[in-house]
């Protein structure tokens, strides 16, 4: 589970509003918004603190979530993209990657 769906799924789990929270945490309703829809923000130390203690949450748990969002900015870029992508899309971006660096995914080629 992301990040983001793991805040989302709690503060729904508590009848709380993303305008609700944010307020509560003094941060912007697009802040929430978009933790939430795991786009390409990676909230701070700060944030992550104010969001475990509003919902009640294991804060190394949230470090953890946050920590599986990779920082590279390459890696964000393709991210967003393949998020605006349909399946065919996706696949088709899958299958370049892996005809042009395919000793990188043999494991994964495995797998299939």
């Amino acid at each position: 589970m992301t990040l983001g769906k793991y805040i989302a799924q709690k503060r729904q789990a508590q009848g709380l509003s993303q305008r609700e929270l944010a307020k509560d945490i003094q941060i912007s309703h697009s802040t929430i918004s978009r933790i939430e829809k795991d786009d390409g923000i990676t909230p701070d130390n700060a944030t992550l603190k104010a969001l475990a203690q509003r919902l009640n949450l294991d804060y190394n748990y949230l470090l953890a979530l946050n920590k599986t969002i990779d920082d590279e900015p390459e890696i964000r870029i393709i991210q967003r993209a393949a998020k605006k992508m349909n399946d065919a899309q996706r696949k088709k971006m899958l299958n370049i990657l892996k005809a042009s660096f395919g000793e990188l995914f043999e494991e994964d080629n495995n797998a299939e």
